[in-house]
């Protein structure tokens, strides 16, 4: 097993159990690994992301940014390695992590506490500006994604994903629309920051959050990031927002931050940007032009309904955070 060569060649120890696989993102597989001198979290890279031209230097980059940010918050940064993080063995990519005995916490569990927590680790990201040298801002903005084109190939395959993208074709386009419009107000203010701060990629130990996943690190406007994460951590099981966890994250968010002149119609209508990206990724492996094998393909098809699904309800309670979001700033900056 290449998990055994990996740990006699990087002297990770001797292993004393079969390595457990963990639950872990939808993109690649974790280990628990247990040796003789420690324990381990090693994730074995998706094969199919690693063969993008770009998935390797953005793997490096986003351990660069970790790294800088290890005295500003808690967090787990990979293991280096002859001044590497990324380990390539016969083909198959690795990173390794020391092990965390935490815990990640979901709704209904997720509390004020954590809420306030999140916001506040949110805030000092943001607030520290961290730059890498290698990372540079990209105010490229990208084109409507072709639904089209998805369309006529479901159409050809008689796929199982054609009725839910017919269904909801019009409000597809028009969601990617306001996306790209919007994308280019929002691309003028950039920060480097994790971009992925969903509860799977916070683990809780004595309280204390630890941030872990940081592999989509890079940049990104602060106001769009702090409404995924409001959208992540303010919602019960059932999607209903908080409003008391909203204010908790708010506040703790704002001791670092100035959210006075924020254009929230702006940031809203972009904040669909990251699941219209996450359905078009699923649609191409549900109509096999990505990925491999019937089990990626199934995946693909329910990801692209569940994803339809949330965008729509998503439409709905978007309405209520922008009051709240009025409210907030009306209420922080009148003096």
């Amino acid at each position: 097993m290449k998990i055994t060569e990996l740990c006699i060649k990087y002297a990770l120890g001797k292993i004393i159990e079969e390595p457990k696989l963990v639950t872990g993102g939808l993109m690649h597989k974790m280990y628990h690994v247990s040796t003789d001198q420690g324990e381990y979290a090693i994730k074995l890279l998706n094969p199919d992301i690693m063969k993008r031209p770009e998935a390797l230097t953005n793997m490096i980059h986003s351990e660069l940014v970790s790294n800088a940010l290890a005295n500003v918050i808690p967090l787990i940064a990979a293991k280096t390695f002859q001044g590497k993080n990324i380990i390539e063995m016969d083909g198959s990519f690795f990173v390794v992590f020391d092990w965390l005995d935490g815990k990640s916490i979901f709704a209904p569990d997720i509390s004020e506490y954590h809420c306030e927590q999140i916001g506040r680790v949110l805030g000092k990201i943001h607030a520290t500006q961290v730059k890498i040298d290698a990372m540079v801002e990209n105010r490229d903005i990208r084109e409507a994604y072709d639904w089209n084109l998805f369309m006529e190939k479901a159409k050809l395959c008689n796929s199982e994903a054609l009725e839910v993208l017919q269904e909801n074709i019009a409000d597809i386009m028009r969601w990617d629309r306001n996306v790209v419009t919007g994308l280019y107000e929002a691309s003028q203010n950039q920060v480097i920051s994790h971009r992925d701060l969903d509860p799977k990629n916070v683990m809780w130990k004595n309280d204390a959050p630890y941030i872990i996943d940081w592999e989509a690190a890079g940049y990104v406007n602060p106001f769009q990031e702090l409404i995924e994460v409001l959208n992540y951590w303010i919602s019960d099981e059932t999607g209903k927002y908080g409003k008391a966890k909203f204010d908790a994250l708010m506040q703790a968010y704002t001791e670092n931050n100035n959210i006075y002149n924020v254009n929230w119609d702006v940031i809203l209508s972009c904040s669909f940007d990251g699941m219209l990206g996450w359905l078009e990724y699923n649609l191409k492996r549900a109509l096999g032009m990505e990925g491999s094998g019937i089990n990626d393909q199934e995946e693909g098809i329910q990801q692209t309904q569940g994803t339809i699904y949330e965008l729509k309800k998503y439409e709905n309670q978007i309405e209520q955070l922008k009051v709240w979001l009025d409210e907030f700033v009306r209420e922080k900056y009148t003096l």
